[in-house]
C-alpha cells in the first residue's frame, strides 16, 4: 500500500507547497547578501503580485513571468526561495522526473488555475527545454492560455540565457528578466564575512577588506561560501590569521594543484612583468593577484569601472597583454610557448578598434559581410592600421619594460620564491 502511494506521488510532476501565516517572512531577502538592485526588482514583482486583485480591478496588467538569469552559484535558486517565503500564495514547483514532460507542464499549470492565486517555478529552464521543441510549445502555449483572473506567477530560472527562445520572453510571457552577476568586490567582503557570523569565526585585527575583496572578485557566491567553509575545515573557529584566509582563498579560488615540474622562473618574469605594465595604467585596472605552478603562470585584474572601455582603456589592455612575452624577451633573453591567448586578445583588441568599433574611423568601420568590393578595400586598409598600432604599442611598452626592469625582476624573484603573491605585496616591490 505504501509503495503504491509513493509511486503515485512519484508521478505527480510538481512539489506543491502551502505557506502558513506563521511562516510569513518579515525581512525578505533577509538571507542574500548583495544583488541590491536584483532584489528591488523582485520586491516590486512580488508586492504587485500579491495586490494583483486590487491592481487588476484597476485595469493594471502585472508581469505573468519572471526569469533570473546567470552563471551557477550566483544565488538565482537562493532568490526564488525567498520569493516563494515572502508571497502569500500556494507554490508548484516542477519537478522533471516524469517520463512526458509536456503532459506535466500542461498538468502543472491546469492545477494553479484551479487553486488559482499561486506561483509556479521552474529552476534550470535551460535543461528543461533542451530535450525537445514540443516543451518549448507547451510552455509557450499554457503561458498564453493563463487569463487575467487566473492570477498566475512563474518564476524561472537559467544558467544561460541564450538558450532560452526569444518567443518565451516576450511580452505576457517570461516578460520580466533580470541577471544575476557575480558578486562585486564589495559584496564579496560582506558574503565572506556573513558566513563566517554564521559559523562564530572571529576575524583577525588585520583584516583588510579591501584585500580580501580583490582576492575574492570573481568568485560566485557559492565559491565565497565554500572558501569560507574551507577555511573553518582546515583550522576550526578560533585564532583565525589573515595567512589562513589568504591559503584557503587560494585553495578554492585559484584551485592551484602541485606539480611535478619545477616551477619556472621565466614564468615568474612573465607575469611580473604584465603586474608592473597593469599598475601603470592604474585608473583603468587593479591587480588582484599573480601565480604560479609548475610552469604555467596567472595574472589576476579588476577593471576599475567595470563594462566601460574607452580607447585609452582598450589601448592600456593592448599593452598589458604583450607584456609578458615582451618581458621575458627583454630579461630572460628568449620568448616561450604558451602565450597564445594573450597574442590572440591583442589581436583582437587591435581589429576591434580599427576595424569594428569606429575609433579610427566610422567610414573604415566594418559592415558584417565581405562579400562586395567595397568592404575588401576597407579590410585591407584595417590590417595596415592594426600592423601599425601594435607596432606603436610594442615599442611603447618595451621602452617601459626597460626602464623598470630592477622592479619586474625584483618582483619575479618574490614571485619565484612564495608562488602567489596578493595586491599588497607586489605594491611593497613597485613601491
Amino acid at each position: 500500500m505504501e509503495e503504491n502511494i509513493k509511486k503515485d506521488m512519484d508521478k505527480i510532476p510538481y512539489e506543491l507547497i502551502y505557506k502558513t501565516n506563521e511562516e510569513e517572512t518579515l525581512q525578505p531577502f533577509r538571507n542574500v547578501v548583495g544583488h541590491e538592485k536584483q532584489k528591488e526588482e523582485l520586491l516590486f514583482v512580488v508586492d504587485w503580485f500579491n495586490r494583483s486583485k486590487e491592481l487588476k480591478d484597476k485595469g493594471i496588467s502585472i508581469p505573468r513571468g519572471v526569469i533570473l538569469f546567470g552563471d551557477p552559484g550566483n544565488g538565482k535558486s537562493l532568490l526564488i526561495k525567498e520569493i516563494i517565503n515572502y508571497c502569500k500564495a500556494p507554490v508548484f514547483i516542477f519537478k522533471d522526473e516524469q517520463e512526458n514532460t509536456v503532459e506535466g507542464i500542461v498538468e502543472v499549470f491546469n492545477k494553479a488555475k484551479e487553486i488559482g492565486h499561486s506561483i509556479i517555478v521552474f529552476d534550470e529552464l535551460d535543461l528543461l527545454i533542451s530535450k525537445n521543441n514540443r516543451v518549448v510549445r507547451a510552455l509557450q502555449e499554457n503561458l498564453d492560455g493563463v487569463e487575467s483572473s487566473d492570477d498566475i506567477l512563474v518564476l524561472a530560472a537559467t544558467n544561460s540565457l541564450r538558450d532560452i527562445p526569444s518567443a518565451l520572453l516576450r511580452n505576457g510571457r517570461l516578460e520580466k528578466v533580470i541577471g544575476i552577476p557575480y558578486p562585486s568586490s564589495e559584496e564579496a567582503v560582506e558574503l565572506f564575512k556573513f558566513h563566517c557570523n554564521k559559523f562564530n569565526v572571529k576575524l583577525p585585527l588585520d583584516f583588510d577588506e579591501y584585500e580580501v575583496g580583490l582576492s575574492l572578485y570573481s568568485n560566485s557566491c557559492a565559491g565565497i561560501k565554500a572558501v569560507v567553509n574551507d577555511l573553518v575545515l582546515r583550522n576550526g573557529f578560533d585564532n583565525i590569521t589573515t595567512e589562513m584566509i589568504d591559503k584557503s582563498i587560494l585553495n578554492i579560488s585559484d584551485k592551484i594543484k602541485s606539480a611535478n615540474r619545477e616551477d619556472n622562473f621565466e614564468v615568474a618574469i612573465h607575469e611580473a612583468s604584465h603586474a608592473i605594465v597593469a599598475y601603470s595604467f592604474s585608473k583603468f585596472f587593479e591587480v588582484k593577484r599573480l601565480n604560479i605552478y609548475g610552469d604555467s603562470g596567472y595574472f589576476s585584474a579588476k577593471e576599475v569601472e567595470e563594462g566601460f572601455w574607452p580607447y585609452d582603456k582598450v589601448i592600456a589592455d593592448i599593452k598589458i597583454c604583450m607584456a609578458g612575452i615582451l618581458g621575458q624577451k627583454i630579461i630572460c633573453g628568449r620568448g616561450s610557448l604558451g602565450c597564445e591567448n594573450d597574442l590572440s586578445r591583442v589581436r583582437k583588441e587591435a581589429y576591434d578598434v580599427v576595424g569594428f568599433n569606429g575609433y579610427s574611423s566610422c567610414w573604415e568601420t566594418q559592415p558584417d559581410s565581405y562579400d562586395y568590393e567595397e568592404s575588401q578595400v576597407k579590410r585591407r586598409k584595417v590590417e595596415r592600421k592594426v600592423e601599425l598600432l601594435l607596432k606603436k604599442c610594442e615599442k611603447e611598452t618595451i621602452k617601459y619594460i626597460k626602464s623598470h626592469k630592477k622592479q619586474i625582476i625584483d618582483l619575479g624573484n618574490l614571485l619565484y620564491e612564495k608562488k602567489h603573491l596578493k595586491s599588497t605585496e607586489i605594491l611593497s616591490i613597485i613601491g
